[in-house]
């Protein structure tokens, strides 16, 4: 077994364990064991962990005494290289014989003007001996030189284990005390960027009393006030994680995400359910979505089309369920955890073999 350490900055995410589950299960089938080096787990997770983790508080020193300790065949980073100790360690390693590769967007999304942000990207990206990125969209960002040894894991959720067909809608529903026929979901952290506001407010141009809204998510920008929580149709249930989420959105039926829209919306698509949302910049997932097929995009901060579009799905039962489909059948060929591991392992093959090669992905 050729010992694989992955470095993931801060707590391991509650939707990422199910992913590193898989990884680790199928790169082992090719002769790899991958540890997760971590800061910890994230707390509220009901699922169990399968993966050998190693969990410290990341400092330059500490990170040190972690390859010493294990002596890894190669290392993998999921560290913003916005860290103080993210360069110092880059070059330990290399400096000490060590296979790295960066697991990255590749670029700051938010912010891809800034050119200190982009040199420094292009130091990693240097510096490591291959490249991990979200998408095959964000090859664009990359040096031409860096290309060759950039491969593409879609980034996405291990979601084999849940299917939507038998959750219990009614018993879902009326565990959370919604009386609503037909419900909108919003599923994430509510915040500026997501672009909630427009969301609520479109949401009150639609006056049929039959339809509800759901939000999924801590409120970390304190979008929600005294009055929505008073809505008598809105349904706010703050952080709910793993299944207990996935039943919920699969007992909704339109998923609307107006900003920056990340993995929900692979949550979403795999339950059968349509995105709607606007065109401002989204993150590399939003490579599933497909307008005027799996969902609608309106103009940004256009309120009424926004509306228009949720109230389009709401009325016609036959558009909404024909995206609804059209929409799992993406996530399934395309977002599927098997794609992401693939892009894993020929990226360790190709280090294995000591030679690079592009990605099939």
């Amino acid at each position: 077994m050729k010992k694989v350490l992955l470095f993931h900055a801060g707590q391991v995410q509650h939707y990422r364990i199910g992913v590193y589950n898989y990884l680790h299960a199928f790169l082992k089938k090719s002769g790899f064991e991958l540890i997760i080096v971590s800061e910890g787990n994230q707390p509220g997770c009901s699922q169990e962990i399968k993966f050998p983790e190693i969990i410290r508080k990341f400092s330059f020193s500490s990170l040190n005494k972690v390859i010493k300790n294990h002596r890894p065949w190669a290392v993998i980073l999921f560290i913003n290289h916005r860290q103080s100790y993210f360069f110092p360690f880059l070059l330990y390693l290399r400096a000490s014989g060590n296979k790295v590769i960066t697991w990255t967007h590749g670029i700051n999304l938010q912010d891809k003007a800034s050119l200190t942000s982009r040199l420094a990207h292009h130091l990693e990206h240097t510096l490591c001996n291959r490249i991990i990125l979200y998408s095959d969209s964000l090859k664009k960002y990359l040096l031409r030189s860096h290309c060759q040894k950039a491969y593409v894991a879609n980034n996405t959720l291990n979601l084999l284990d849940f299917e939507p067909q038998k959750v219990d809608r009614q018993a879902t529903l009326s565990r959370y005390n919604i009386k609503r026929q037909k419900n909108i979901v919003y599923s994430g952290r509510l915040t500026r960027r997501k672009r909630i506001q427009d969301l609520l407010s479109a949401f009150e141009l639609i006056k049929d009393e039959n339809v509800g809204l759901i939000l999924l998510g801590p409120d970390d920008d304190k979008m929600l006030n005294k009055q929505f929580f008073q809505h008598p149709r809105i349904y706010y249930l703050g952080p709910v994680y793993g299944i207990g989420a996935l039943e919920i959105i699969a007992s909704s039926d339109i998923c609307c995400i107006p900003g920056a829209v990340g993995l929900a919306i692979v949550d979403a698509m795999y339950c059968n359910l349509p995105l709607v949302t606007e065109n401002v910049p989204h993150g590399p997932e939003f490579m599933y979505f497909k307008d005027g097929l799996t969902g609608y995009m309106v103009p940004e901060g256009d309120i009424a089309s926004l509306a228009e579009r949720l109230q389009l799905l709401l009325n016609n039962d036959e558009l909404r369920l024909k995206m609804g489909e059209k929409a799992r059948e993406e996530i399934m060929a395309n977002g599927n955890i098997k794609r992401l591991a693939r892009g894993f392992l020929e990226c360790l093959e190709s280090l294995e073999e000591g030679k690079l090669r592009r990605s099939s992905v």
